[in-house]
């Protein structure tokens, strides 16, 4: 047999730090600590090949950026130097902007968001898509031309414009919008638990014949957790009282879905309607059903507590800052669009009694 010999493999091994600081990095790296700084922020100014090896050589001794000192250093340079502040676009399909502005759910999202990333130090912004907004292709330039790479996809509606991107150009974070590319990290209010809560409220307050109506585009964008949520509490139901989910059109306005809303009321008998719109008080009403003395009524994604519609505030704003979090972590760490990464985060919502669902005799 041949002899063996040791081979020394301090030469093939990175160094060992106990506590790597930046300038650790900057040195295996071999570049000055100031663009390490830059290139693990995303500054425009370093090239990719230069990032990524950063990137890489942080990774192989365990460095991990502060986030608490990495956002208050942000807040301070924007005061020292305008040049450059890393921003994030938050994109929607519900277009044009007074369109957006008149959905509270939308809206609310987007403050919660924008307040969250400008804690952290970013600068933030609306871009629409759709008729009167942009397409994908003028979208595409516009993020480019910005050097924007960090995307919060808001909660996109199925039937309307569609988002196609080089989606391994950007870190991206969607809310809802299941139905849609790319596969990564979602934040969502927790519609599942939300319909199974607003039904075990409502059997508390003494109705039976509970039926379940939501957007067939909501359905699509949240892979049928309404739907899924009701399916859940059939056990405790019972099929006597069991009323089939009733599936607004997509894009249906109040005069469409009326019509369907009385005739589903009146085939089944209901005596409670859970619903994701908040304006199904008015829309039973138009329908010829006086709430609550003929049919009590609850919405699942209030905006904030009303005490004449009972129902879950959804805690939007706090969605919405989930998301930011999450999208910053994945700008500052480098991490593009991976499908590997992708996790669903849930934010679930709170019932509040209202006199359109009062304890029943």
């Amino acid at each position: 047999m041949g002899e063996f010999h040791s081979v020394e493999l301090s030469w093939f091994l990175p160094p060992v730090f106990s506590n790597p600081t930046i300038k650790d990095v900057a040195r295996v790296a071999g570049v000055h600590f100031t663009t390490v700084s830059m290139a693990l922020r995303g500054h425009p100014s370093i090239p990719a090949t230069t990032r990524d090896r950063i990137v890489s050589a942080a990774g192989r001794i365990g460095y991990q950026r502060d986030e608490i000192f990495s956002a208050l250093s942000n807040r301070r340079s924007r005061g020292a130097n305008q040049s450059f502040v890393p921003r994030i676009a938050f994109i929607s399909n519900i277009c044009p902007t007074e369109e957006f502005q008149r959905h509270a759910a939308h809206r609310v999202l987007f403050e919660g968001a924008q307040q969250e990333a400008e804690a952290l130090g970013y600068k933030f912004e609306l871009l629409l898509i759709g008729p009167g907004g942009h397409t994908s292709a003028t979208l595409y330039k516009y993020l480019k031309k910005h050097s924007i790479t960090g995307l919060i996809l808001g909660g996109f509606e199925s039937g309307r414009a569609t988002l196609e991107l080089p989606w391994a150009e950007f870190s991206v974070v969607k809310v809802d919008s299941r139905h849609m590319e790319p596969p990564v990290a979602i934040v969502s209010t927790d519609q599942f638990n939300g319909v199974r809560l607003a039904i075990q409220r409502m059997r508390a307050l003494g109705y039976r014949r509970l039926g379940v109506a939501v957007g067939l585009h909501d359905e699509e964008g949240t892979d049928d957790m309404h739907v899924s949520g009701l399916l859940a509490e059939m056990p405790d139901i019972g099929s006597k009282n069991w009323i089939p989910p009733l599936l607004f059109p997509r894009n249906a306005s109040a005069p469409d879905v009326i019509p369907l809303l009385g005739r589903w009321v009146k085939d089944h008998a209901i005596d409670g309607v859970i619903c994701n719109w908040t304006s199904i008080r008015q829309l039973l009403a138009e329908a010829g059903y006086k709430v609550p003395s003929d049919i009590a009524c609850a919405c699942l994604c209030l905006s904030r507590k009303n005490t004449a519609l009972a129902g879950i505030v959804s805690n939007m704003g706090l969605v919405g800052q989930r998301a930011s979090t999450l999208l910053a972590t994945l700008l500052r760490s480098e991490r593009r669009h991976s499908a590997p990464l992708a996790t669903t985060t849930l934010v679930q919502g709170n019932w509040y009694d209202g006199s359109s669902a009062p304890l029943r005799a």
